[in-house]
């Protein structure tokens, strides 16, 4: 089992993790341990998220896996069953990468690739229903990562023609599972950078950018620097997305991009988009509402030159699997892992395989999962009393567009 090797934990944090059961929290933890801690007792005092030093429940999906995963203390990482948090292969199987993905890098390097990651699950029904809408069949992919969005539009049939990237380890992560694919390592603020990514777009064709800058910066889980540099990286991928003028662009972020300097940034975002001759749309989007097992707020901007007969709208994707009754559990994901040993030496043991594991092992495709997965076709808004169904013109958070859609 490829990168199935987890994080040693201090013997206080398995004090504090022994006592938290499945679903459980900070909040589990007694009063004799939370003594041991300046952080826990300053949470009990002052009030915490109830993500914090939780337990993941088997018959859930999982929370946010963020860059953070070796640390109890920084969200729901805890083994359902096991005194340990999520092995780097766990992780990834709830972003919704093969087993065959291969992570390369050190440990640290490694949460971050994971962490940082797309669910491929999700693009892949992102890329699934723009190529179905349009001709669209070539992509540049920016700020790539690991690459989650790149292995969504792989799968759904997009080309990806070129991958760019400012770590090292990920550019190598990206190369080793996908040969064919161009990638390139470097500054995309730097002038050979940009000028190759273009040259690359235009010769092939390209007709899709995806990305999104690094996404620390907007984070609600970090510090809001407003003066750090790499809040200013989009204008970069407006400068590319300006001379290779795509007819498409997916732009995906976390959710405090929405509220970083009050709205300002989105909204700039939004406006250079349509400066540069786009419809645009943006969306905070449930990942789990999606066939993926986790809980990950994202959001998703995607545009559509102006000169197409097009709306972003028509490219959404509809949820899948809202009802909780119908999402893809811990269980489901991991739970064939349960008795497998941590270590490099790893081997699956024969067990019963769910869809979404006969997924990771190749077994099926995405479209077999999805059409296999307890798929609702339709998604409600909760309210007091009671729930409405939503259409699809509904669903828009804001939007820019120059025909008045």
């Amino acid at each position: 089992v490829l990168n199935h090797t987890t994080f040693k934990l201090s013997d206080l944090d398995m004090e504090m993790i022994r006592s938290v059961p499945p679903g459980g929290n900070w909040k589990n933890i007694p009063s004799k341990t939370v003594e041991k801690s300046k952080r826990l007792k300053r949470i009990t005092e002052t009030g915490g998220r109830t993500t914090l030093y939780g337990r993941i429940d088997y018959d859930k999906p999982s929370y946010t896996i963020t860059t953070y995963f070796n640390r109890p203390g920084n969200g729901t990482y805890v083994h359902p069953v096991h005194d340990r948090v999520l092995s780097v292969r766990e992780a990834a199987r709830f972003q919704c990468f093969t087993d065959d993905y291969y992570f390369y890098g050190n440990k640290t390097q490694l949460l971050k690739q994971v962490g940082n990651a797309v669910p491929t699950i999700f693009a892949y029904q992102i890329a699934k229903n723009i190529i179905d809408k349009t001709d669209c069949k070539k992509s540049i992919h920016l700020f790539c990562g690991a690459g989650g969005m790149t292995a969504g539009f792989k799968a759904a049939g997009v080309k990806t023609v070129t991958c760019n990237d400012f770590e090292e380890s990920a550019c190598i992560t990206l190369k080793i599972n996908n040969p064919e694919i161009d990638v390139l390592f470097g500054d995309i603020t730097e002038k050979f950078t940009k000028d190759y990514l273009v040259e690359k777009a235009l010769i092939k064709g390209v007709d899709i950018i995806c990305g999104g800058p690094p996404c620390q910066g907007f984070s609600m889980a970090g510090l809001r620097l407003t003066d750090d540099p790499r809040n200013q990286l989009f204008r970069d991928f407006i400068d590319i997305v300006t001379a290779v003028n795509p007819k498409i662009i997916v732009f995906e972020n976390v959710q405090g991009l929405l509220s970083f300097q009050g709205g300002k940034v989105h909204r700039a975002i939004l406006d250079l988009f349509s400066e540069v001759g786009y419809n645009t749309e943006a969306r905070t989007l449930m990942t789990n509402d999606y066939g993926v097992p986790q809980k990950r707020k994202r959001v998703i901007i995607i545009c559509t030159r102006n000169d197409l007969n097009l709306k972003p709208t028509d490219l959404f994707p509809l949820p899948l699997t809202s009802e909780p009754i119908n999402q893809i559990t811990a269980r489901e994901t991991i739970g064939d892992l349960e008795n497998v040993e941590c270590g490099n030496s790893a081997c699956y043991l024969q067990t019963t395989e769910t869809d979404i594991v006969k997924l990771f092992k190749g077994k099926i495709d995405y479209a077999t999962y999805l059409s296999r997965s307890r798929c609702t076709k339709k998604f409600y808004l909760k309210k007091e009393k009671g729930a409405r169904f939503l259409e699809s013109d509904q669903l828009s958070l804001f939007s820019n567009s120059n025909n008045g859609s």
